[in-house]
C-alpha cells in the first residue's frame, strides 16, 4: 500500500480533515485533525478511521496502522 492510497482511504471516513500518512510498505502512522472528532473520545476517534481499514488489516495488505486523531482545538493548545 503506498501513502496517499492510506490518505484517501482516511479522507473518504474524515472528509476535510488535515490527513499526515508516515510509513511505507505494510506499516503506517496517521495523524487526522478534524473538527469531526469534537465531542468524541479518543477511541472512538481511532476507531472510525481504524474501521476503513478493516479489511486491509484482515487480508494483510496492511500489517500496522497507528492512528492519532485530534481536534483543532486540542491541536492549537498543543502548541
Amino acid at each position: 500500500m503506498e501513502i496517499n492510497q492510506v490518505q484517501e482511504i482516511v479522507s473518504s471516513v474524515v472528509p476535510g480533515a488535515d490527513i499526515r500518512v508516515d510509513g511505507e510498505g505494510c506499516s503506517f502512522s496517521v495523524t487526522v485533525v478534524s473538527e469531526q472528532f469534537e465531542g468524541q473520545s479518543l477511541l472512538n476517534r481511532q476507531r472510525s478511521v481504524m474501521a476503513a481499514f478493516r479489511e486491509s488489516l484482515a487480508s494483510g495488505e496492511l500489517h500496522a496502522l497507528s492512528v492519532k486523531a485530534y481536534t483543532p482545538d486540542e491541536v492549537a493548545a498543543k502548541k
